[in-house]
């Protein structure tokens, strides 16, 4: 049974997908309890070769040590929402909270429209290759959450056509001076279906469950971190877990360099989709917790109030 753990997340085998009929079976019912329980698991045989992942995390790291003017290059707009950027507060998406910077900075490519730096040379070659493994493996991982919503396999596979609205982000989280805690990303959910997370070993990342404190969430050698977002909790009606999470800085880390680097997956559907109460999960004669919305509409709105200072700088609104 996957419940949760402090020492660890419920971990999901994914070449049990292609197993036996009993192999399958046992994976979608860990999977719902996780989906259920926690909003949170890793995965190991994903697909994903080490090697792509190092080499992404390696173009990345020389990305973020370039000049700052260089990155801005790139930066954010409100016509291009996604870009670099070094200003964004997380808790605002979840409550208004916040007015200081989270203290990282992230560079973002919507996937089906790439924008790319001029520096490094090989960043494009790079990150498309890694975008493309993540899009296979979301697809595998789509198809699980389709058995467990005791759906048909392909029943997501309308709902993210060619131009869909997943981003690929990567982070830096520069090193923090010795003294006491400190956050580095604020508290938030994750806005979209579901989210693929590769992290360096530095730590810091952590999951908040209702009436529990916050608790370290790390990544085994060789798995990655999936959790899913609001999107895939209205579609569950309230069944799924989008839980809150964070990232900080404690005082008894003992590392010399705590820079902490992390690349997110987030699998967003197209714009137009429709998230709305999958009517298995209504029962009869009661509304839906969740009024039908477009996926743009939300995920935009919840992105636009991250940003403010931003748009403001720019003139923009």
């Amino acid at each position: 049974m996957a419940t949760y753990n402090k020492r660890e997340l419920p971990k999901l085998d994914l070449d049990l997908l292609n197993g036996s009929e009993a192999d399958l079976a046992d994976l979608v019912l860990i999977a719902e309890r996780s989906l259920k329980e926690v909003g949170f698991f890793v995965i190991k045989n994903h697909g994903v070769s080490e090697d792509t992942i190092r080499r992404t995390f390696g173009i990345s790291r020389r990305f973020f040590d370039l000049d700052v003017s260089q990155k801005s290059k790139v930066r954010m707009t409100s016509d291009y929402p996604y870009g670099y950027e070094k200003a964004e507060i997380l808790s605002q998406s979840l409550n208004g909270e916040g007015v200081t910077p989270d203290p990282k900075e992230t560079y973002n490519i919507k996937v089906s429209d790439p924008r790319w730096p001029d520096e490094p040379l090989e960043f494009k070659a790079i990150v498309m290759e890694y975008c493309n493994a993540m899009w296979t493996l979301a697809r595998k991982i789509l198809r699980l959450f389709a058995l467990v919503l005791r759906q048909s396999e392909d029943f997501f596979d309308d709902k993210f056509p060619t131009d869909n609205m997943t981003v690929f982000r990567q982070l830096n989280y520069p090193h923090v001076a010795p003294g006491p805690d400190r956050i580095r990303a604020s508290q938030h959910t994750d806005y979209g279906v579901l989210t693929i997370l590769a992290q360096d070993n530095v730590g810091g990342l952590q999951v908040k469950l209702p009436g529990q404190e916050w608790e370290d969430a790390s990544t085994p050698q060789g798995c990655l971190l999936v959790n899913i977002g609001d999107m895939m909790q209205r579609w569950s009606n309230d069944s799924w877990r989008s839980t809150l999470h964070r990232v900080v800085k404690k005082e008894s880390a003992s590392q010399t360099d705590n820079r902490r680097q992390s690349m997110v997956f987030f699998v967003n559907p197209g714009k137009d989709v429709m998230i709305e109460c999958i009517p298995d999960y209504q029962a009869t004669g009661e509304e839906a917790k969740y009024s039908a919305i477009k996926a743009e509409e939300y995920v935009l709105a919840k992105h636009y109030s991250t940003i403010p200072s931003i748009l403001a700088s720019a003139g923009e609104k």
